[in-house]
């Protein structure tokens, strides 16, 4: 949805700037000519073109994101990142947080071989990974240590269904997964931290870059468009 609504709202403003650009460059030209005819085209064409750039480049970033950075782009429904020993934390619909071994998926149960799923809280001292998840079947808070060398997890009995660790009573009207939810969402030590920790930014960088010359450059060929015609006076033309 995000997509689709960057899109509309790009392909209205390109098509306004370009009735824009093209009644302002009717007005410019002195007379019909060629220079003239070429002017009011390169004005009606630049805005798509630099939407279409946008789109471009944004696919780049993407696969840049994926295959070179191996982490989301930034605006998926699941972001991850890949950790610096390969294993890889992310967010399904970004409220299931996950810890995968390299390779391995996530499955229904919380716990499965290589994974660990329903996160709250989350460390890392080598080679463990230590915190808790909310079990569904229990209702309850659990939690769990994940040794990186045999990929063994260990789980703890529930700890309770009022979640007194987090501070939330279910009495005061809050359930057991709305508060767990609301901790690994905000608490000082939830999941995001580790992924934000180990996110890069570069790949932002680089399409930030990527756009500024990509517009640039349709910039440049407009202004220069517009210049050689304004000055052309209708003898030359």
């Amino acid at each position: 949805m995000t997509i689709a609504t960057f899109g509309v709202f790009g392909f209205l403003a390109a098509s306004a700037l370009s009735a824009c650009l093209y009644f302002l460059a009717r007005r410019t030209v002195r007379k019909e000519s060629l220079h003239g005819h070429r002017l009011k085209a390169v004005s009606i064409i630049a805005p798509f073109l630099g939407l279409l750039w946008l789109v471009i480049a944004f696919l780049i970033h993407v696969q840049i994101s994926n295959r070179i950075a191996h982490q989301d782009c930034g605006l998926s429904g699941d972001p991850y990142v890949t950790l610096p020993n390969g294993y890889v934390v992310g967010s399904l619909n970004t409220y299931d947080g996950y810890l995968a071994a390299p390779g391995f998926n996530t499955g229904m149960p919380v716990v499965g071989p290589g994974y660990v799923r329903s996160i709250i809280d989350l460390h890392y001292s080598d080679p463990y990974f230590t915190g808790t998840l909310f079990d569904f079947k229990a209702s309850s808070v659990r939690s769990f240590i994940f040794d990186t060398r045999s990929r063994a997890i260990k789980l703890s009995e529930p700890i309770g269904q009022n979640v007194h660790s987090f501070g939330y009573v279910n009495s005061a009207g809050m359930d057991a997964w709305s508060a767990a939810n609301d901790e690994a969402q905000t608490g000082a030590n939830s999941y995001w931290r580790i992924y934000a920790r180990y996110r890069h930014h570069w790949p932002t960088y680089v399409l930030v870059l990527m756009i500024l010359a990509g517009e640039g450059t349709i910039a440049f060929w407009v202004w220069k468009t517009w210049k050689n015609t304004s000055t052309r006076s209708p003898a030359d033309s």
